[in-house]
């Protein structure tokens, strides 16, 4: 049964620098809550499947040779435990989450939009040698943690709080450049063809107007004041209905009140006043300035206490605490594979009641030891020093976890590939 325990013990800590390191590959992306809601379902398991191992291995060493005991043990524990880890690694990122005080939501805010601006190129943070290492695991472990490190560490986001709203603008038109042609297609998927299906329509009433057929009538929507909600989404006939009778070319139905409150629903802040709908890919350039003014606008008056808020938050903190609890849990694993590995030299002279305490310091101190470039460069540490007020104890934390990862990653990078 020991060595059942020990090859588990192996499997389970090849699966977490796995995920892990997928999830340092995917801190660069904003990631959906749907998305999200799946990868806590997977840390969920592997916490389960560690402390169900950790307290296994405690049952065999203290009811070893007691038969039925042993396993009565086991399979009480095994209830016990797997459903506590389960509730308490998918409970407590959602309470903390929702806990959160004001001013570390707009941390995370800020965090949010700096971490797109490097992402794309057009941002850089002084003296932090993000792009030499970006596709390595200091610079994916340096994007992972970005939003904590904002959070608890606050001398940058002072810089970014003096204009929030020209450093998002100037971010996301870094954004719309990089990726003008998914914004254009994105016009063409989502607005186009409800376009054509409102000319058919259109048209249709048109030639029943003409022959005097009832039932083709005008409707016109009653459109709110500027800036207020319609308060309903209208459908492809009631915005045909609305029309003005005597439209007669694709271009001008484009350009009517109906058609582009449509486009204005379906794009958001993708949408630019008097935008030509229609327009090709090369017109579209045109109007990339001013969707990431709309961007910027938008991030800028986002409710850090509504929906949107909440979102930003949980993908600025999920990813770092993950991980963190993956070291956490990937720790124990190394240690009872540690201990279990001295156990089987027990012929050899000398104790093991040294083992743990060794272990502990070696896996605390091999990061430290081998660093992290990003975390040890002086750009890094002039832009994320503590300002006084900030909790030094979960920044040094994650300064660790940090080097942790990024060594991690490297390491398990030759897998991934194979993968």
């Amino acid at each position: 049964m020991l060595i059942a325990l020990v090859v588990l013990n192996a499997l389970y800590l090849i699966c977490s620098l796995l995920f892990n390191a997928e999830l340092l590959n995917m801190a660069g992306a904003d990631i959906p809550l749907r998305k999200l809601e799946v990868l806590e379902t997977y840390s969920q398991i592997l916490a389960a499947t560690s402390m169900c191992l950790l307290v296994w291995r405690i049952c065999y060493r203290r009811y070893q040779g007691k038969g039925r005991v042993l396993w009565v043990w086991l399979g009480a524990s095994t209830l016990v435990v797997t459903p506590l880890t389960w509730w308490f690694q998918g409970a407590a990122p959602d309470w903390v989450a929702e806990q959160f005080p004001g001013s570390l939501r707009v941390s995370s805010l800020y965090a949010y939009v700096t971490k797109k601006g490097l992402l794309y190129d057009s941002l850089t943070i002084p003296q932090i040698p993000y792009k030499a290492y970006k596709d390595q695991g200091e610079g994916k472990a340096f994007i992972a943690n970005l939003g904590v490190l904002m959070s608890v560490q606050g001398s940058y986001v002072e810089r970014i709080d003096r204009n929030f709203q020209g450093f998002s603008a100037a971010v996301f038109r870094g954004y719309t450049v990089r990726n003008g042609d998914a914004l254009y297609e994105r016009l063409q998927e989502t607005v186009v063809p409800s376009i054509s299906d409102i000319s058919r329509a259109y048209a249709q009433l048109e030639g029943f107007r003409a022959g005097g057929i009832s039932g083709s009538e005008w409707r016109p929507i009653k459109w709110p004041n500027a800036g207020d909600d319609l308060g309903y989404q209208p459908t492809i006939d009631e915005y045909a209905r609305s029309i003005n009778p005597g439209v007669r070319t694709r271009d001008a139905l484009a350009n009517t009140t109906e058609v582009r409150h449509m486009a204005k629903t379906k794009l958001g802040p993708l949408y630019v006043k008097g935008m030509n709908l229609l327009a090709t890919r090369e017109q579209y350039q045109a109007y990339l300035p001013g969707i990431a003014d709309n961007m910027a606008y938008d991030v800028a008056h986002t409710d850090i206490h509504g929906a949107e808020g909440l979102n930003v938050l949980k993908n600025m903190w999920f990813i770092p605490f993950s991980l963190l609890s993956g070291l956490f849990f990937g720790g124990i694993s190394l240690v009872v594979l540690i201990i279990s590995g001295v156990e089987a030299l027990r012929s050899l002279p000398g104790r093991i009641r040294f083992v743990r305490p060794v272990a502990v310091i070696s896996i605390v101190m091999l990061p430290l030891v081998v660093g992290n470039a990003i975390v040890d460069n002086p750009g890094y540490r002039d832009a994320f020093r503590s300002l006084g007020k900030q909790p030094v104890v979960l920044a040094t934390v994650f300064h660790w976890a940090m080097s942790s990862e990024a060594m991690l990653y490297n390491i398990t990078r030759p897998l991934l590939k194979a993968e």
